[in-house]
């Protein structure tokens, strides 16, 4: 799993810095950074306060998060579905704020 990946992309998209994040999930901008290149691996509870600060689902945070060998037995059309259903979660909070 590449948490990472997933906060960095989710956390873009929100147009949040690293900083203002930190600051939403009551923890410093390294943490972020940290679990952002691959160092750190968040605990469960901070994945929760992170998906909701990013208002994104927990279980879409994970499937983005997702690396191949995470997916195996899943078709591409299915990957694709899943892929598309979470950039449109993505895309509906971020117009939700605006």
């Amino acid at each position: 799993m590449d948490y990472g990946r997933a906060v960095r992309i989710a956390r873009a998209v929100r147009g949040l810095s690293q900083k203002q994040l930190a600051e939403l999930i009551d923890s410093d901008a390294s943490y972020i950074s940290l679990i952002e290149s691959g160092l750190r691996v968040p605990r469960a509870r901070t994945l929760e306060r992170i998906a909701s600060e990013l208002r994104v689902p927990l279980h879409l945070l994970m499937l983005f998060a997702s690396e191949r060998k995470d997916l195996r037995g899943l078709s591409p059309s299915q990957a694709s579905q899943l892929a598309k259903q979470l950039l449109e979660a993505l895309l509906q909070g971020e117009r939700s704020t605006a």
